[in-house]
C-alpha cells in the first residue's frame, strides 16, 4: 500500500480504530479530519485562498505585509517532524541543517483524490507539478541544490510547495533553518548570523505568527530560538510554543508547560515525533493518544495542550483571527504602494504618437530645461536639485576662482628669498650703460614682469579647461535629468551641448592668452596700491631697522612673508638697488594678480552663461525644427523606458485588484 492512499480518509479512521482497539485507549479526542475540514474550512478557506493569492502577486515586494506563520526553532527540534504530521507529507532530513533555504507551506483541504495537487515553485520554477508525495523530499533537496549549492550553505531565497489534498488543515506556513551555533564541515563561520538574520526577517512584522519548536529535552531558557522570538514579541502575544519529543523527556514536562517560565501568550501544544516505526500517520497520531492518556508524566497535561490535531486547530484558528485583525493594516499598506506606483508611473513619459504631439513635448522638455539651467548657471538657484551638490554650479565656480586667485598669489615674487635680490642684481650688471646710473633700467623691470606671466599662463589656462570641463558636466546631467526618457533626443543634445561649449572654451582661451599678452607687452597700472605697497615695505623695513629688529612680517593680500632683515634687505650698493626693484616687481604682481583674478573668471562666468543659457538654446530649436520629422524620430523611446511603464502598470493593475479583494474581506 503506497503512502498516498493510507493517508485516505477511509485508511486513516481504519488506522485509528485498529490501534484503539488493541491498545484498548481512549484517545486524546477523536481524530476525524473530515470534522476539523467541515468546522473551519468554509470560514477561514476562503481568506486564506485570498492572501495566497496576494502572495502569487507579489504585493509582499511593494512592503505589504500578510500573515503568515513562521516555524522557528533550534537546530534537530524537530521542525520538520511537526510539519510533516501537519501535512502528511515527507521532509528532508539528515545531519546539520536540513532546511537550507526558506520553504513555504501552503496547505489546501480538497473534497477528493482527483482534486489532489502539489506544486513547487522557486526563483525561475513556475508551478512545477509533483506526481506523487513519496517525491515531494526528493524535489526540495533538488530544488535546495539549485539555490544554496550541494553543500552545507542557506540562502535567503524560498521554495514555495502547495499541497492540496483531502483533510489537510488549512494554514500557510514557512519553514526557516535550524538555528546552530557550531558550523560543520562545509558550512561558513558565520552560520549562525546568516540563520539568525533570515529567521528576523520573517518575525519581525507584526503580521506574523512564531511557531517556536521546542524539544522536551532542553531547557526552554536556553533555546536560541526564544531568545529570538522574544525580541520581537517580548509578551509573546503571537508566538505558540510546540514541544516535541516528549515520549523521550516526559518527566517535569507538566511543570515546564504550566509554569510559562519564557512567556508563551498563545501557549503551549505537545506533540509526539511520528518515528520510522509507525507505518502511517494515522497510526503516529493513535501512538500519540496513548502516550498521553497513559503515561503518569504526561497524563495529567490539559487536554487542549496536547496532540497534533489540536495544533492544527490552534493554527488554523490563531491564523484565522489574526488575519481578520490586519486586513485594515493590509488594505492600507496596498493602498499606499498603490499610491506610490502611480506617482512613479506618472514620472515616466508616455509614448510619442504624431509629429504634432513630438513637437508639443520636445517644447514643454526644452522649456523644463531652460528654467532648470537658467537657474543653476545664471541664477544661483539650487531648489530644483537641493540634495546633488554637483549641480550647485556657482558654489562649485566660486571654489574653482577662489583657489585660482591663491595660485596666483602664490605664483608672485616672494621678497623673502635672498637669490631672487642675487638675480636681479645680476641683471643690473648686465644692463649697465642702458640708462643713467642713478636710474633703474626699464628693461630689467619689463624682463621680470615677463617672468612673472610665464609663471601663471599654465594656471591660467588649466583654470578655463577644469571649469569647461565641469560646466559640459552640468549641462549633460541635466540634459540626461530632461530627457531621460528619449535617449536619442538626449545624444543629439549631449552632442550640440559639447560641440558649443568646445567653440565657446576656443574663443575663451584665446581672451586670457591676448590678456596675457597685454599684461607681457604693457606694464602700466593707475591703481593707487602699487605706490601704497612700496611705501608700505619701506616703512616696515626702516622701522625694524630702528627698532634692531631681526625680522619684520608683510601682508601682501594672500601671501604673508616673514623677513630676516640683514638677509633679504641689503643697506647701500647694488643689492640696495636690487631689493628696490623687487620690491617694485613684487607691489605689481600684486596688482597684476588681482587684476587677472577678476577678470579672467569674468569673462568665464560671462561666456559660460551666454553659451548654456542663450546659445545653446537658441541652437537646439534650429535644429529641431528644420525637421519636425526628424524630431519625431528622435523622440522614440528607449525599451527600459517603455518596460519599465509596461511593468509600472502591471504592478498598478496588480495592486487595484489587490486592495479590491481586501476591501471585499474587510466589508464580508
Amino acid at each position: 500500500m503506497s503512502k498516498q492512499s493510507e493517508l485516505t480518509m477511509n485508511d486513516s479512521i481504519n488506522n485509528m480504530l485498529v490501534v484503539s482497539s488493541v491498545s484498548n485507549v481512549n484517545p486524546i479526542e477523536s481524530y476525524d479530519p473530515e470534522a476539523l475540514r467541515n468546522s473551519l474550512h468554509s470560514e477561514i478557506r476562503p481568506i486564506l485562498d485570498a492572501l495566497d493569492k496576494l502572495r502569487t502577486q507579489g504585493v509582499m515586494e511593494e512592503n505589504v505585509n500578510i500573515p503568515t506563520i513562521v516555524v522557528v526553532g533550534d537546530q534537530s527540534s524537530g521542525k520538520s517532524s511537526v510539519l510533516e504530521s501537519l501535512a502528511g507529507i515527507t521532509l528532508p532530513r539528515g545531519q546539520g541543517i536540513a532546511t537550507r533555504v526558506p520553504l513555504i507551506l501552503r496547505l489546501q483541504s480538497c473534497l477528493s483524490e482527483q482534486d489532489s495537487i502539489i506544486l513547487m515553485e522557486y526563483e525561475n520554477v513556475k508551478e512545477m507539478r509533483i506526481n506523487s508525495e513519496e517525491d515531494i523530499e526528493a524535489a526540495i533537496n533538488a530544488a535546495t541544490d539549485d539555490l544554496a549549492g550541494s553543500n552545507k550553505n542557506i540562502r535567503n531565497t524560498p521554495i514555495s510547495l502547495h499541497i492540496r489534498k483531502p483533510y489537510a488543515p488549512d494554514l500557510t506556513m514557512v519553514d526557516l533553518p535550524g538555528i546552530t551555533r557550531v558550523p560543520i564541515h562545509g558550512q561558513p563561520e558565520n552560520i549562525y548570523e546568516q540563520v539568525r538574520d533570515m529567521i528576523m526577517r520573517y518575525i519581525k512584522p507584526e503580521e506574523s505568527i512564531i511557531l517556536n519548536v521546542l524539544s522536551a529535552q532542553v531547557d526552554f531558557s536556553t533555546c536560541e530560538s526564544i531568545r529570538l522570538s522574544q525580541t520581537v514579541d517580548k509578551k509573546g502575544v503571537r508566538t505558540l510554543a510546540v514541544v516535541t519529543k516528549v515520549d523521550k523527556a516526559p518527566e517535569g514536562l507538566f511543570e515546564k508547560v504550566t509554569s510559562d517560565a519564557v512567556n508563551i501568550g498563545l501557549g503551549y501544544v505537545c506533540v509526539r515525533n511520528r518515528t520510522p516505526d509507525d507505518d502511517s500517520i494515522a497510526v503516529a497520531r493513535c501512538r500519540e493518544s496513548e502516550l498521553f492518556n497513559d503515561h503518569p508524566d504526561l497524563r495529567n497535561i490539559d487536554r487542549s495542550m496536547v496532540g497534533i490535531p489540536t495544533l492544527a486547530r490552534r493554527l488554523v484558528k490563531i491564523q484565522s483571527d489574526m488575519v481578520r485583525g490586519c486586513l485594515p493594516r493590509i488594505c492600507d499598506q496596498i493602498h499606499k504602494a498603490l499610491q506610490k506606483r502611480r506617482q512613479e508611473l506618472s514620472n515616466v513619459p508616455r509614448g510619442i504618437m504624431s509629429v504634432n504631439e513630438a513637437v508639443a513635448v520636445f517644447l514643454r522638455l526644452q522649456n523644463e530645461m531652460l528654467n532648470m539651467l537658467t537657474q543653476v548657471v545664471r541664477d544661483g538657484d539650487f531648489s530644483l536639485v537641493p540634495d546633488d551638490c554637483t549641480l550647485h554650479y556657482t558654489a562649485r565656480l566660486h571654489e574653482e576662482f577662489t583657489k585660482f586667485a591663491e595660485d596666483l598669489g602664490k605664483s608672485g615674487l616672494l621678497l623673502s628669498q635672498p637669490s631672487k635680490t642675487d638675480e636681479i642684481r645680476q641683471m643690473f650688471s648686465e644692463h649697465q650703460g642702458v640708462a643713467l646710473p642713478d636710474f633703474l633700467p626699464h628693461t630689467v623691470l619689463h624682463q621680470l614682469v615677463k617672468k612673472q606671466i610665464d609663471s601663471i599662463t599654465q594656471t591660467c589656462i588649466f583654470l578655463v579647461d577644469r571649469v569647461f570641463k565641469y560646466a559640459a558636466e552640468v549641462v549633460l546631467h541635466v540634459q540626461s535629468l530632461i530627457f531621460e526618457a528619449y535617449p536619442h533626443l538626449r545624444d543629439r543634445h549631449h552632442k550640440l551641448a559639447i560641440q558649443v561649449l568646445n567653440e565657446t572654451k576656443t574663443t575663451t582661451v584665446e581672451f586670457v592668452e591676448r590678456m596675457l599678452a597685454k599684461e607681457r607687452t604693457v606694464i602700466f597700472t593707475t591703481n593707487a596700491s602699487y605706490l601704497d605697497t612700496i611705501a608700505e615695505v619701506n616703512s616696515a623695513v626702516e622701522t625694524a631697522r630702528r627698532s634692531d629688529e631681526d625680522d619684520i612680517e608683510l601682508d601682501f593680500g594672500l601671501i604673508r612673508e616673514r623677513l630676516i632683515l640683514n638677509e633679504a634687505v641689503p643697506a647701500t650698493g647694488w643689492y640696495r638697488e636690487a631689493w628696490e626693484m623687487k620690491v617694485r616687481v613684487a607691489a605689481y604682481s600684486k596688482i597684476m594678480h588681482e587684476r587677472l583674478a577678476d577678470e579672467i573668471p569674468l569673462e568665464i562666468r560671462y561666456a559660460l552663461q551666454w553659451t548654456i543659457v542663450n546659445r545653446l538654446q537658441e541652437l537646439t530649436m534650429m535644429q529641431a525644427f528644420s525637421s519636425p520629422e526628424e524630431l519625431g524620430t528622435l523622440m522614440q523611446q528607449d525599451s527600459e523606458i517603455i518596460g519599465r511603464r509596461v511593468r509600472l502598470q502591471q504592478r498598478i493593475d496588480t495592486l487595484e485588484k489587490s486592495l479590491m479583494l481586501v476591501s471585499g474581506m474587510i466589508a464580508a
